[in-house]
């Protein structure tokens, strides 16, 4: 590893992989909104759905994987390691450990990196990554005082907390939701109301064109209880909203703010998977991969401009890899929020329309730990559709850090 050029005093590194790992292929559920279609199925049977397609689409004896990760970011209530009940449930082997891996919103980019990192290590040959979440399912907590005995609640009230905005949407060091700070980083880099809309808009637009040519039942299992279909496409995207629309909505964290519910990722639930190999196992196995994965980075700034962060973590991969930005053919970047793809094209030079071609977290949601594996299957699905090479995906999460990852058809 060396350190990124683009680390402005600090310390931002960036590795790129010393051996060939390939995503050899991936599956996700379609995103359900908030407290709909999929309110009942929890974060770990999301993700069983579309462990079981995966491993079952390349024939691949489950025996054969060596590890298991996934990113969860709400586990309260959601029994111990949730990646273990997945693999357990999937018929992996009980001798194959699991890690759920928690990174808030770069949780499932995490766990693939985590996977890949093993496998460059020698330590494993074939990994079962993802990324899963049931925002629906979150649940509310009391406090731990109750465990001691409350006698009397008499002139006051027993606190409780929401751990979907808790554990997931919350700045503790600032005190703030994580929409308040997007808007505050919006305005200090310049970003207009007019040009967040248009995004939001786009979003929305081109992720209904996706599933319109039939681009996202690529990488997508319908979600199924009892022999009837639950949801087979993304929920939550509008094909009827208008420019116009976006520009009527109010502000939705602070009374001059510049983000909006239509420039503001959807609360979701969902799960992706994807298998990862090492050369000797796609030629033992007789696999056909998908995508080579070239590098990694992290990156960090204040907690209170994470938008900012995915820019610093992108330039670092780039300066590693070697590539200017237009050596770059499709890039995914998470949208938390509309400001984030504002950064990324002001910042780092990534066109629009190269940029979240079939829309993003606006449209299609933001389930918490499964957006990061999310745009990566989807990088991959636009490469193999679009005709690009190499592909970059980049995700902020709160507390102020970013994921990026490289990739390469093949």
């Amino acid at each position: 590893m060396k350190e990124g050029s683009a680390n402005l005093g600090g310390k931002i590194k960036a590795h790129v992989l010393s051996k060939n790992i390939y995503i050899i292929t991936g599956y996700r559920t379609p995103i359900g909104k908030f407290g709909k279609s999929l309110r009942n199925v929890p974060a770990v049977d999301l993700a069983l759905v579309t462990a079981k397609h995966t491993i079952n689409a390349v024939g691949v004896d489950p025996a054969d994987i060596d590890f298991v990760v996934y990113g969860h970011v709400i586990r309260g209530g959601t029994g111990m390691d949730t990646a273990r009940q997945v693999a357990l449930r999937a018929g992996i082997p009980e001798y194959v450990d699991a890690m759920t891996v928690e990174m808030v919103c770069s949780s499932g980019m995490a766990a693939v990196i985590t996977g890949s990192t093993y496998i460059e290590s020698g330590a494993y040959n074939l990994v079962l990554a993802g990324g899963m979440e049931s925002m629906s399912n979150a649940p509310y907590a009391i406090t731990s005082a109750t465990r001691w005995g409350v006698k009397l609640v008499y002139k006051g009230y027993l606190p409780v907390r929401d751990l979907m905005v808790n554990d997931g949407l919350y700045d503790p060091l600032n005190d703030m939701v994580m929409g308040e700070e997007a808007d505050e980083t919006a305005k200090e880099h310049g970003a207009t109301r007019d040009i967040l809309d248009w995004i939001g808009y786009e979003s929305h637009r081109r992720a209904a064109a996706a599933w319109e040519k039939g681009y996202e039942q690529r990488i997508t299992v319908p979600v199924a209880r009892n022999g009837k279909v639950l949801l087979d496409r993304d929920e939550g995207i509008r094909i009827d909203t208008s420019l116009e629309k976006m520009k009527s909505l109010k502000p939705a964290f602070s009374p001059d703010g510049l983000h909006t519910a239509g420039t503001s990722s959807q609360l979701s639930d969902g799960a992706a998977s994807m298998l990862i190999g090492g050369e000797e196992v796609v030629g033992e196995l007789g696999l056909k991969p998908r995508a080579r994965i070239l590098g990694w980075s992290y990156a960090g700034v204040n907690p209170r401009r994470f938008p900012y962060a995915p820019v610093l973590a992108v330039k670092a991969l780039l300066d590693e890899l070697g590539w200017k930005p237009e050596d770059v053919d499709y890039w995914e970047n998470n949208e938390a929020f509309a400001v984030n793809s504002f950064l990324l094209n002001k910042y780092v030079g990534v066109p629009y329309d190269k940029m979240n071609v079939h829309g993003g977290a606006i449209a299609v949601g933001h389930p918490l730990g499964m957006s990061g594996a999310r745009i990566i299957l989807e990088l991959v699905n636009v490469l193999e559709i679009h005709g690009g090479k190499r592909g970059i995906a980049a995700i902020c999460h709160g507390l102020g850090g970013a994921s990026a990852i490289a990739i390469e058809k093949v």
